[in-house]
């Protein structure tokens, strides 16, 4: 699977779906070329990065990019990085994912199975303002992830491996109570160990260079009461020669209501619906 594609399955917040594999001759297995380790980066802007239907940048363009190796194993790591908002992680400004796993095939059938680590320097809950509003707990979260594909659909499944559970979520600082857009949601329990997360996605290329791409997820949130969403993405995007591909899409949510006029974390005043309906413009290069 190529890097931008790869990518876009990943995260839908941070495009769209770049395009199809493209389609090979069936060949005798003595007759095919051995596959050969792979490195490729990509970088794009996109109007606005949103993950899992939630807005990271609180309503500003984001800067992204990463690079990926794959080796003829099967075997792969990668680097992502984008730009967030401070309004929504205490003292954070970047997101860095680093990831690695395994990638193989059954016939049509490929699977995908690794770890992805979710890392935002310098945030952390006690960075909230005014200072020590809420216990020391980190962003950070790290995920198994499963995911498999079928010509034009794929299926992923992510699960969060450690007490962060859902971005550090506890009943601390997410509570019942806390989330102005729905006062009686929030973490019931300690923490949101083993939320997860399942998505189907679908890229069709219906002229050549113009793929079309759908989206639903379901974000489930342990421990917690009225935390539960959906998100919804369709988009197309077409690909221009030099590897450069522009996208269009429109994302929103459904039941992440708490989401709404969200305060910022910085004390600044402002506030944001984190989960409303956005259009989302993208260009991006592969090398």
């Amino acid at each position: 699977m190529k890097t931008a594609l790869r990518n876009a399955v990943r995260k839908y917040g941070s495009g769209l779906l770049l395009g199809l594999p493209a389609l090979a001759s069936p060949a005798f297995a003595e007759d095919a070329p051995a596959p050969v380790p792979e490195l490729t980066s990509n970088i794009g802007v996109v109007s606005e990065y949103v993950f899992r239907g939630i807005r990271q940048t609180w309503g500003n363009p984001a800067v992204q990019g990463g690079f990926d190796y794959a080796h003829a194993s099967g075997f792969y790591a990668g680097a992502w990085m984008s730009n967030t908002s401070a309004n929504l992680y205490a003292n954070a400004t970047i997101e860095i994912d680093l990831y690695g796993g395994y990638r193989g095939a059954v016939g049509d059938f490929t699977y995908d199975v690794g770890l992805l680590q979710f890392l935002f320097p310098g945030a952390n809950y006690d960075k909230i303002t005014p200072a020590g509003s809420y216990a020391k707990k980190s962003y950070n979260s790290t995920e198994f992830y499963l995911s498999g594909t079928w010509q034009w659909l794929n299926v992923k499944y992510s699960r969060a491996m450690t007490d962060v559970g859902y971005f550090g979520f506890t009943s601390n600082n997410a509570g019942v109570g806390a989330f102005p857009g729905n006062p009686s949601a929030g973490v019931s329990g300690g923490d949101t160990t083993g939320s997860w997360y399942i998505e189907a996605n679908v890229a069709y290329e219906f002229l050549p260079t113009w793929t079309a791409s759908l989206h639903a997820g379901r974000q489930t949130i342990t421990h917690a009461k009225g935390l539960d969403y959906s998100d919804y993405k369709v988009g197309v995007s077409k690909v221009l020669p030099g590897s450069w591909t522009l996208g269009l899409a429109y994302t929103t949510t459904a039941g992440a209501d708490y989401w709404k006029n969200y305060p910022s974390v910085a004390g600044n005043g402002t506030t944001k619906d984190m989960n409303a309906g956005t259009w989302i413009a993208s260009v991006n290069r592969t090398f």
